[in-house]
């Protein structure tokens, strides 16, 4: 595994790691990490409640307290695997060290939340929340702007960062930025129609502020565009990854989705498989 990789992994227990040593205990985590994405899917978090999921999951309720500590812990876990497993296989046809990147997964990755609404807002719900642990903060952080920070390193080496934005600082405020535009959007006070557009431009003056050169020139340039048409920049649709070949991942030979195929909607298409 990267380092990388390791570093964002949320651990089930903060304080016992290394809970989950036989198969047994694997299967269990397996399925309340599937039932909390379903009930998710029904009816978001409101509904959502620690007896009720220790009943679909036929587990005890002691079991997933030693195992996740908490339900806002289990609930980011359970997210956080399904977006990472179709995230694993979408390929963007644009540099993702690169603003065009940058924009590319922006919009690919909130167009996504349109069909998943329900997930979208527990996510924004444990985000803001105000006792959710650090480690749960950063892993859902991590989810909107990890894939972006190369680039914003990359920047910080060319110069192109202003001198008084650090990457991380950056990183964390754009995260900022659009969990509170898409909460805004959970919340129905602006529509769909206004969704992407809006983050889009609070991406690009948020960027327009922080750097400097020919990076700054190409945001304007977007945000100019956005402007004038209300329309979000359109990018070349991802491909997928094929199946792995003997645990091995064939990267070299990324294809085209099939038409029933939703590349789009990681956490609706995860949804979809567990609930089979």
């Amino acid at each position: 595994m990267k380092e990388a990789d390791r570093q964002s992994r949320l651990e089930g227990h903060p304080d016992r790691p290394l809970l989950y040593s036989s198969p047994l205990i694997l299967e269990r985590r397996t399925r309340l990490l599937r039932e909390v994405r379903r009930m998710i899917a029904e009816s978001g978090l409101e509904g959502f409640s620690v007896r009720k999921l220790c009943e679909r999951a036929e587990v005890a309720q002691r079991t997933l307290y030693n195992a996740f500590h908490s339900k806002d812990r289990v609930i980011a876990i359970a997210i956080r695997e399904a977006y990472d497993d179709v995230q694993y296989k979408l390929r963007h046809q644009t540099d993702p060290v690169s603003l065009e990147g940058v924009l590319d997964r922006t919009i690919a990755i909130n167009r996504r939340n349109f069909p998943v609404r329900n997930y979208t807002k527990a996510i924004t719900s444990i985000y803001f929340g105000p006792t959710t642990p650090r480690d749960v903060w950063e892993t859902l952080r991590e989810m909107s702007v990890g894939a972006f920070y190369p680039w914003l390193l990359m920047l910080a080496e060319k110069g192109e960062l202003q001198p008084w934005t650090p990457p991380q600082h950056l990183a964390t405020a754009m995260a900022n930025l659009q969990y509170a535009v898409i909460q805004d959007w959970c919340m129905g006070r602006i529509t769909d129609d206004e969704y992407l557009p809006r983050l889009t431009e609070a991406m690009l003056l948020l960027i327009i502020g922080s750097v400097r050169g020919g990076t700054r020139d190409a945001a304007e340039k977007y945000l100019s565009t956005l402007k004038e048409t209300g329309k979000v920049p359109e990018f070349p649709h991802p491909t997928l990854a094929r199946p792995r070949t003997n645990g091995i991942a064939n990267d070299e030979q990324p294809r085209s989705p099939r038409p029933d195929e939703d590349v789009g909607l990681p956490l609706s298409a995860a949804v979809k498989r567990v609930a089979k």
